[in-house]
């Protein structure tokens, strides 16, 4: 017997739903629904690929959608004055008649639809359905009067609906955690209950004091497991890098002289660069077929390595994060190991700047809102940033004033991202926001200093708050932004060549 992976109306939440959580997968298989009502695992339409998707992430992409309505202030319910069914308006859902209509709004678009009292159960989140009961039953002004709470305290529904608040939270502080959900819960319906202007400031107070203790425990063990875990991964890579040196010092060694001279020789080491960098920017396969032959080849390689089995590592990276090429027995194992090394490791400098740059664009920059907004969808653009909810992108834009008043990073975000913000907040200073650092600078980065700096104290000052290298690099970079702008100044004053003059001069040993 078919089994039924999506009904009609599941499938009609999933399509009204998906402005609010635009996930890459979903946006994939949204013309499949659209063309489909009811979805079987037998249906002759369905692909491999939709069919496991949908498996894997139905049940995630509901409890998302439920997350993204809430009921409408102005109108929460309406009831059908006529006792004929042919009167009723439909569910948006289920599509059945309905005299008690509940009016819900999606909070990314604004848009307005019109449910059933069953379907708001069964598909809408527990804040809604908690609202939904007073609202009936109690107060018609309920929502308005929430609204205005969660307005002036947003940690409000945190407390009550988010049960993976606190994921930290120590387990001997776990019972005031339940208390102050439970007095919280207790004072804000008995506030809903009747229809009042005032908020209930005074009852509120002591359970909001004792959650921002809750909080920066939270914090607290939040950065302990965070440290403990770096610690942990430290020691892995480093058992890793052991490992794989031994396994490149035994490769090494059995290497033919004529292997060693190619891998040694400049153009090779070019060509591994060149490729590796197609390979990490993740584009698609045509694309990087046709920016592969601008890339010249090692005459020692073009017998041993083609265009096809590139594109099968690429394909393999993308798919996979790593190049093994098990399946192209005929490619040089060293090869592949070279172009995996180095293709790793610029696609690991690539994902640490863009989140350098998320984070400067949310939190270390001082952007006003369409500063913020442009410098975000950019970064959403490039293959980083489409693997993030477009749910992030709508925090990134109040992020900095969330951390302003004290609160962490939401818990919602991938936790690679969340790490990331993590890590980069834990170094800034006591008070106000410094730009995360980059750790290397490319000479179009270095020329854009040199042309914005009036001295050079301004423009080490500009290098130190963008990046840091190591000692070493740093002289050298430091060095060559000096003399860049003695010799700009020198170009804009027309006395360039007189002071090569004197400095050949100067410099000459006669």
């Amino acid at each position: 017997m078919a089994t039924t992976i999506l009904t009609p109306a599941e499938n009609r939440f999933l399509q009204l739903s998906q402005p609010a959580i635009q996930v890459p997968a979903l946006t994939r298989v949204l013309p499949t629904l659209r063309d489909h009502p009811t979805i079987k695992d037998s249906s002759d339409f369905l692909t491999r690929s939709t069919r496991q998707i949908l498996l894997d992430q139905r049940v995630n992409w509901l409890i998302q959608g439920s997350l993204a309505w809430k009921l409408l202030a102005r109108l929460p319910y309406a009831i059908n004055d006529s006792d004929q069914r042919q009167d009723w308006h439909h569910c948006a859902l289920c599509h059945k008649p309905v005299r008690y209509e509940y009016h819900v709004v999606l909070k990314a678009t604004d848009r307005e639809v019109l449910v059933g009292s069953e379907c708001v159960k069964k598909f809408m989140s527990d804040e809604l359905q908690y609202l939904m009961t007073i609202t009936t039953e109690d107060n018609f002004h309920a929502v308005t009067q929430y609204d205005a709470l969660t307005a002036k305290h947003p940690e409000v529904p945190e407390i009550l609906w988010d049960r993976e608040a606190l994921p930290n939270l120590p387990e001997a502080l776990r019972p005031q955690r339940r208390q102050v959900r439970q007095g919280t819960h207790s004072t804000v319906t008995g506030y809903l209950r009747h229809r009042q202007a005032s908020l209930p400031e005074r009852q509120l107070a002591p359970y909001l004091h004792d959650y921002q203790g809750l909080q920066a425990a939270d914090q607290q063990a939040t950065a302990d497991l965070v440290a403990q875990r770096r610690v942990v991964q430290q020691r892995a890579q480093d058992l890793a890098e052991r490992e794989a040196q031994a396994a490149w010092d035994a490769a090494n060694a059995a290497q033919t002289t004529a292997e060693q001279q190619l891998r040694q020789s400049t153009v090779y080491r070019d060509y591994l660069r060149s490729v590796a960098a197609l390979i990490a920017d993740r584009t698609g396969l045509t694309t990087f077929k046709q920016q592969l032959t601008k890339v010249t080849q090692p005459r020692q390689l073009k017998r041993l390595v083609n265009s096809y089995q590139l594109g099968v590592m690429a394909t393999e990276f993308l798919r996979t994060g790593q190049i093994k090429a098990e399946r192209l027995q005929i490619v040089p194992r060293y090869f592949v190991a070279d172009l995996n090394r180095v293709t790793r490791r610029l696609a690991a400098q690539r994902l640490r700047d863009w989140q350098d740059d998320l984070f400067n664009a949310a939190v270390g920059f001082d952007l006003d809102l369409a500063e913020r907004q442009q410098t975000l969808a950019t970064l959403r653009q490039s293959w980083e940033g489409q693997q993030v909810p477009a749910t992030v992108y709508q925090d990134l834009l109040t992020l900095r004033d969330r951390l302003t008043a004290g609160k962490a990073v939401p818990q919602s975000w991938p936790t690679a991202l969340r790490t990331a913000f993590t890590h980069r907040l834990a170094v800034q200073p006591t008070s106000g926001w410094v730009p995360a650092k980059k750790n290397h600078v490319t000479p179009i980065q270095l020329q854009q200093l040199v042309r914005q700096s009036v001295d050079f104290t301004q423009l080490t000052r500009a290098y130190h708050r963008l990046y840091t290298l190591s000692a070493k690099d740093e002289a050298v970079i430091l060095s060559a932004l000096e003399q860049a702008q003695l010799q700009l100044a020198d170009q804009q004053a027309g006395r360039a060549q007189a002071t090569r003059s004197l400095v050949d001069r100067i410099l000459s040993k006669d």
